[in-house]
Order: structure tokens, then sequence, then C-alpha cells
């Protein structure tokens, strides 16, 4: 098959990167703008030389009134390119009202990605490939600068990421364009991509255009070749850092090093550790946390630091380790939960309210907000500690499983794991593991009018 220049590239780049391999399935993020259609296209056309399967899907963040319109349109242009196709609508406003503190921004992109994993789940995909371009990276190159992010900030995009892949990392916004033009390819505008008032927007419409008529035309491609750069000096510390962990000790709930194997390494070296367990523990990165880690390393004699979520770095004469400290959490009795009302837990500086509504096509994050059939429910309620051997039929699943082991598959510290709230009803049966999940017994369902909706605060979890 003749394959014009744009698609022979992006051939050659899929290849070399090793983005798509033979016998693979792999779901297309199409919003609907010309960057994902032309991916859609593009990738159709390759379809025989990669030996791949590909699959379209569609999210509707229900913020304009005309994206209503974009799902069905997409859909019949996958369907005419002989690819399946999701097509689902989330409330990102709504989602961003029970999620305070975050942006529209941050609460579309977690939603995003939330459904792309779903896809890939109903697809039985292995891969997941987004629109991303160079002018993207180039992007969001600027806004980390501006935020000082080190070396892993400023990498940003990478083709290939687990099972997200990039196909269009070669490409300018200007050639992507071409290339619709060219195959007379019909797309949408998202208007809020020119609103300013974003910073995204005011890089890419205000600051990016000076760079380029004042300083550098070609700063996309400046911006891939030094991101390559960085990429090669990140891997080559990386390796360095998995070197050290092979002499550590690592269990569930810790990772423990020699003092003697720390001493004499270099800080960024010790930087870069650091965000690594700070990463395989699950805890937030920042620029204070590594370097108080680091200093603490250096630092003569013995000290913890809290490092937020009931984790610390722990010093002592011959050992640091990252993990949870002593077990500390002490509470035993059962608490009675009012509904409407609220219990506290302080040894787990934990808080949980309860009350009823009328059901609003909120379904909850099982997270900070459980929603459950009000109905299903019978009061009152408790908050105790969980006991050994007991079972919930999770959420989507047929079988039962112990909770314990719902724990340890969240990653819960062991010594938290043995006192782990939930609510549970008079007879024992549980409603919601704080903060990780409800059963399916207790699931909103079309039939449901009012919903029990339980809330946390706090948490060393």
């Amino acid at each position: 098959m003749k394959f014009n220049e744009f698609e022979y590239k992006l051939l050659k780049f899929v290849k070399k990167e090793k983005l798509v391999t033979p016998g693979e399935r792999v779901v297309l993020a199409v919003s609907g703008g010309a960057d994902s259609i032309a991916m859609m296209y593009a990738l159709s056309a390759l379809k025989s030389e990669l030996k791949a399967d590909f699959m379209v899907a569609h999210l509707n963040h229900m913020i304009r009134l005309e994206a209503a319109k974009e799902g069905p349109a997409i859909y019949k242009m996958a369907r005419e390119l002989g690819m399946e196709c999701l097509i689902q609508s989330k409330n990102v406003l709504k989602y961003k009202k029970y999620h305070k503190g975050m942006s529209i921004e941050e609460a579309a992109r977690v939603v995003r990605y939330e459904f792309f994993e779903d896809a890939m789940k109903r697809f039985k995909a292995q891969k997941i490939a987004t629109a991303h371009h160079l002018s993207d990276l180039a992007e969001n190159f600027f806004i980390r600068l501006f935020r000082g992010s080190g070396i892993g900030g400023l990498i940003g995009m990478r083709p290939k990421n687990g099972s997200y892949i990039k196909p269009f990392l070669i490409f300018d916004e200007k050639t992507i364009r071409e290339y619709v033009t060219i195959k007379r390819l019909n797309f949408f505008e998202d208007k809020t991509n020119s609103d300013v008032r974003y910073t995204r927007n005011k890089v890419r419409h205000v600051l990016i255009p000076i760079v380029k008529s004042e300083f550098c035309p070609d700063i996309e491609s400046k911006v891939f070749e030094v991101t390559k750069i960085l990429r090669e000096y990140q891997d080559f510390i990386g390796d360095k850092v998995m070197k050290m962990f092979k002499n550590s000790v690592i269990t569930e709930d810790r990772i423990t090093f020699s003092i003697k194997d720390l001493i004499g390494k270099e800080d960024l070296l010790l930087s870069e550790l650091a965000k690594e367990c700070f990463r395989r523990l699950n805890i937030e990165i920042s620029r204070e946390k590594i370097d108080s880690t680091v200093n603490l390393i250096r630092k003569f004699g013995e000290g913890e630091l809290n490092l937020g979520r009931g984790i610390y770095a722990l010093k002592t004469r011959d050992t640091f380790s990252f993990g949870t400290k002593a077990e500390t959490v002490n509470w035993t009795e059962p608490i009675e939960l009012n509904v409407p009302g609220e219990v506290e837990v302080e040894e787990l500086s934990l808080k949980v309210q309860a009350k009823i509504e009328n059901f609003n096509d909120y379904f909850g994050d099982a997270k900070s907000i459980a929603v459950l059939d009000a109905e299903k429910v019978q009061l009152p309620l408790f908050l105790r500690r969980v006991e050994i051997g007991e079972k919930i039929v999770p959420l989507g699943m047929k079988r039962s499983k112990t909770v314990l082991s719902i724990l340890k598959d969240r990653k819960i510290s062991l010594s938290l794991r043995k006192k782990f709230p939930v609510i549970s009803q008079k007879n024992g049966k549980i409603v919601w593991i704080v903060g990780i999940m409800i059963p399916e017994d207790f699931k909103v369902t079309k039939t449901t009018h009012k919903i029990l909706l339980l809330s946390r605060e706090g948490g060393n979890f």
C-alpha cells in the first residue's frame, strides 16, 4: 500500500520506538480535534503494515454544549474505518464539585484517564494512543520550567510510558493541520483551547508565537532534542538508582538501606533515590521533601522526617528507611455513626460524615465519598476496625474477597491493615471500607431514589 510522506514518517517512528507490535490491540483516544482525528485516519492507513487492531474511545466532558454532537460524528467516522468505538459522557464540573481544590483541567484529566483505563479493559487492549505532539511537548516544557521542575518534569512526555503511547511526538501542530487539510478530514474545534485564561493556552497562543517570531522558529524541534538529551541523563541516573535497590531490604510497608551505602553518594543520586522511594510508597513528591530527606541522610546521628500519609524517613545508626513507624493506631471500640451525623477517630486523624440525599446521578469515588442505595442499608451504622476473615463482594465483581487482601492489594501498610476503619451495619455487614471501596450489595442502580452519602476527611491512608 502506498503511503504519503506524513504516514511514512509516522510508520518509521512507530517502528523505531517499538510503540506497536504485531497482534496488539490499541485504543485510540479521539477527542475530535484535528490532532486525534488525524491520528485515527493515519493509523488506520497503517493498520495492515503494523499488523495491529485499532479501536476508538471518545469522552464528552460535558463542559461544552456542542460536544454532545461530536460523539455520534466520531462514532460514524470510526465505524467507516472499520474500528470499534466507545462513546461516553462524564460530568467533569460535577466531579470537580466533589473534589475541592482541583482545577477544571486537573478534574478533566483524572476523569479522562479513568475512562481510558476502562476502555482498555473493555476492548481487551494492550495500549492506549494519545495524539500529543511536538507543540504539546513544547508547551509542557515551558509550563514545568516555570514551576521549577527537575529533569524528570522537563522531560515531560515520552513516546512510550507503560501502556500509553504517543505516536505523534514527531509532528508539530502545523504539520498535522496540513495532513488534515490534504486528506479533507472533518474535525471539531474546542473553543476552550483559545481561552488564554488557562495557563496552557496562554503559553500556546502568546509565549510560543513570540519565541518563534523573535528567537527560534523551530522551537518545538529544539525542545524535542533537549528532552531527548535530558532523557538520556535521566535514564543513566535511573540505572544507578536501580543498582542501589539491589542491596536494599524491601517489605510490604518499608524500604531499608544501609547507611554505609548512602553516605558516600552524590546529592543528585540520593535525590533520585528518594523520589523513587516516594513513588513506590505513593507519597506526593516535592522539592522540599527531597531536600529534607537528603539533609537527614547527611545529618549526624539519628532522626526522622514525616513524609505524609503515615510514612516516615527514619534514620538509625546503621540504616535509613522509608515506611511506617511502629504501630500507633490504638482505637478498639466501635463508634456509632448517626445518620445524619459524624464521628471522629483522633488516632487516625479521621472524620466520617453521613447523610441521606436524593439520587442525582453522582456515584462518588469510594475514596473520599461513598454513595450507596439508602434503601439497601440497615441503620444504625458503626465505624469500627476490620476483623480478620471479613469478606465483601467488591463493587463490579461477583465473588467475595477478604477485606485484608483488598487492603494488601491497595498497598496499605501491614500495621494499619490490621486496624483499618470500616463502616458496618449492626449485624456486622460492611457497607464501606473507608477510602477504598463499597460492596456490590449496596451499589446504586437505575431504581435508586435515595442515597446514603458517606464522606471522609483526613485519615493516614
